[in-house]
């Protein structure tokens, strides 16, 4: 088997500890998986991600495909060598990057016909290019291509993609199995925000032989409730010894719900996005740097954390950084902020394996509340944090 996923734990609260067994290693879950969208890092080096201690990363198949191409990867023997990463990868499929595209673009039965914004020429995105340039790049763990929409799309409109992301899924496993590479598939959940859909995609899905689950489709115009609900109720519908992979979420408050509700992976660029804006997360909440109040501040970014950057830097050389634009500052911002989504699910991991994650859970939400998550819960967190106030 590519893949396979240990389940250690339950907690009472129905969140996972499991261990995600792979060809490069095993990778204990909850997990969240640093975005190497171009087989790169914003700002960071290989060696720092590695240091915070992310054994499995996430990589582009829309965006390799168009640069550097499949002749590259095929070339080098695949990403690790090219990119010098020795531990586990997951490749999305480009579903959610061909969503994101403007009106160039036509989705039928095929695959997906766009234009490349490096050279204008005519491409095409079907399951079994994509699988192709997935087992090019030699992935760990591939994805089957799916048809993302607006979640706020109509039931109608919405069966009308999932029904074509479940043929595209098996084309996808199909073009799999014609090539025994030794990686994993994990199929989409899709269904928007219609509970009947979600019931229907997994109940679909779970009948054919793929190695673990992602559920697709949300952080896309949804409430935060609905993402709530979604997760969930997909969750709950999916086999207890394959790995949940919640796609292209979110803040550290998102994780912790989303553990809640039993998911094992995570993805997502705000650590490194957050980072580049000035935005460090912290166990007090989170830190906009560039603030006046910080200039004589001789105090760590987070006094509870061990990376690089607490360690030897003060919270006043950090905003004389980026209140400058020195690009250093970034670099250093996103250290700490990739090694503060890792120690979040080491301390979840902890609270699982404990049996304590309700406690656990109310504890960690308070101490990484974001802007959002104040206005909603109408929270204001420790000194130096953005309070209510700031954000209006």
């Amino acid at each position: 088997m590519a893949v396979r996923f240990e389940l250690v734990t339950t907690d009472p609260t129905g969140a996972r500890a499991g261990v995600l067994h792979t060809r490069r290693g095993s990778i204990p879950t909850p997990v969240f998986m640093p975005v190497g969208t171009h087989a790169s890092f914003r700002h960071l080096g290989m060696e720092e991600v590695k240091a915070t201690g992310a054994r499995i990363i996430l990589s582009n198949t829309y965006h390799l495909m168009l640069k550097p191409g499949i002749e590259v990867f095929k070339r080098f023997g695949g990403i690790h060598p090219f990119m010098q990463w020795d531990g586990a990868v997951l490749t999305d499929s480009g579903g959610f990057q061909i969503f994101s595209l403007p009106e160039d673009r036509l989705i039928t039965e095929k695959g997906a016909h766009f234009r490349s914004f490096h050279d204008n020429s005519r491409q095409l995105l079907s399951p079994e290019s994509s699988i192709a340039m997935q087992q090019a790049i030699n992935s760990e763990i591939m994805m089957v291509l799916d048809v993302c929409i607006d979640s706020r799309t109509d039931e109608a409109g919405t069966r009308e993609a999932m029904e074509r992301t479940h043929r595209w899924a098996l084309r996808s496993l199909a073009a799999k199995n014609q090539v025994d590479t030794g990686q994993a598939l994990f199929a989409i959940v899709q269904g928007g925000v219609h509970p009947n859909l979600r019931d229907e995609s997994s109940a679909f899905l779970t009948q054919h032989p793929f190695d673990g689950f992602a559920i697709g489709g949300l952080a896309v115009g949804e409430t935060n409730e609905e993402r709530k609900t979604m997760t969930a109720r997909a969750a709950a519908s999916l086999p207890q010894d394959k790995p949940r992979y919640l796609m292209g979420v979110g803040t550290p408050t998102d994780l912790l719900e989303a553990v809640l509700r039993g998911v094992d992976m995570f993805d997502c660029i705000i650590p490194t996005k957050m980072a580049q804006q000035g935005y460090a997360y912290t166990f007090q909440g989170l830190v906009r740097i560039t603030r006046q109040v910080f200039r004589l501040s001789d105090e760590p970014l987070d006094p509870t954390c061990d990376c690089p950057v607490c360690k030897r830097f003060s919270r006043g050389y950090l905003q004389h950084l980026m209140s400058g634009k020195h690009h250093i500052g970034s670099r250093m911002l996103s250290v700490h902020n990739v090694h503060h989504y890792q120690q979040l699910t080491w301390k979840m991991r902890d609270a699982i394996l404990r049996g304590s994650y309700a406690q656990a859970y109310r504890e960690l939400k308070q101490a990484v509340a974001t802007p959002k998550d104040l206005k909603e819960a109408k929270l204001e967190v420790g000194p130096g944090a953005v309070t209510l106030k700031e954000v209006g």
